[in-house]
């Protein structure tokens, strides 16, 4: 399974990714996914310096990084859309 993590860097960015390699100073991630406020209680995605190429991987040091966290299930299912074009079905009830 992958490991995606809500990344907070110090510049206020956030970022959603998928962690390919965790060392002491370092984070690697790819498919980087910037998440920004379209109004309030809502937010978008939006590709992550879509003029490069850290699609396919980038490192960033941890004194950048502010924390990492994992995301809750709706931001996961739309993540995985977005990078992967897995379209997750919503969460069924059980029908008596």
């Amino acid at each position: 399974m992958k490991n995606i993590k809500l990344i907070r860097l110090t510049s206020g960015e956030e970022i959603l990714a998928t962690i390919i390699d965790d060392t002491d100073g370092d984070v690697n991630f790819k498919e980087p996914i910037a998440l920004y406020a379209v109004e309030e209680g809502k937010m978008g995605f939006m590709q992550w310096m879509p003029y490069t190429t850290v699609k396919d991987g980038v490192t960033i040091s941890k004194s950048k990084i502010m924390f990492m966290a994992d995301p809750v299930d709706d931001v996961l299912n739309q993540y995985k859309e977005a990078t992967g074009g897995i379209v997750v079905p919503p969460k069924q009830g059980l029908i008596v």
